[in-house]
C-alpha cells in the first residue's frame, strides 16, 4: 500500500495552489502594514469597502482575545498547525479538483495566519466590508481563502451527493 493511496494529483496540484495562496497573502498583509501603518485608511469603495490595519490577537471573530497570549497562541497555533497536518494527508489521497482546491485554499490560509501567530503573536487584518454603519469584523486574505475553501469543500460534498457517491 503506498502511503498516500497511489496517485499524487492531490499533491502536485494542491501544494503549490496553497503556496500561491500563502505567499499571495503573506504580501498583502505585509504591504498592508507598510501602507496603512500610520492609522491610515484607504477607502475604495465609500460606504462599503475600506481597507484598514487591524491586528487580531483572537481568533475568528476576535475568540480568545482574553485568554493569556502565551496559552491563546499555543492553542491556536496547535489548531492551525493540526489542520496544515490533516490537509496534507488529505491531499495525498484526493484526487477530485473541487476537493483539492479547496483544501489547498485552507492549507495556503491557515499557514499565512499561522505565520502571522508565530511570527508577530498576532494575525495582521485589513479587509472592512461595512454599509454604514454595520460593519462585519476585519479580516484578510486568508480569511478569504479559508472561507473560498470551506465554499468549494460543500460544492464538492454536494456535487457527489448528487451523483450517488
Amino acid at each position: 500500500m503506498k502511503p498516500w493511496g497511489g496517485d499524487q494529483r492531490g499533491l502536485l496540484i494542491g501544494i503549490p495552489l496553497a503556496l500561491l495562496v500563502f505567499v499571495a497573502d503573506q504580501v498583502s498583509k505585509w504591504l498592508a502594514v507598510v501602507q496603512l501603518a500610520d492609522g491610515r485608511r484607504i477607502v475604495l469603495w465609500e460606504h462599503f469597502f475600506d481597507l484598514v490595519l487591524v491586528y487580531n490577537v483572537g481568533a475568528a471573530f476576535g475568540m480568545f482575545q482574553n485568554l493569556a497570549a502565551l496559552w491563546r497562541n499555543f492553542i491556536l497555533g496547535g489548531i492551525a498547525l493540526g489542520a496544515v497536518v490533516a490537509i496534507v494527508i488529505i491531499l495525498g489521497r484526493t484526487t477530485g479538483l473541487w476537493l483539492i482546491g479547496g483544501m489547498a485554499c485552507i492549507l495556503g490560509g491557515a499557514l499565512g495566519n499561522l505565520v502571522d501567530r508565530v511570527r508577530l503573536g498576532k494575525v495582521v487584518d485589513f479587509l472592512h466590508v461595512h454599509w454604514h454603519d454595520l460593519s462585519w469584523p476585519v479580516f484578510n486574505l486568508a480569511d478569504s481563502a479559508i472561507s473560498l475553501g470551506v465554499a468549494m469543500l460543500l460544492l464538492d460534498y454536494f456535487l457527489n451527493e448528487e451523483k450517488g457517491n
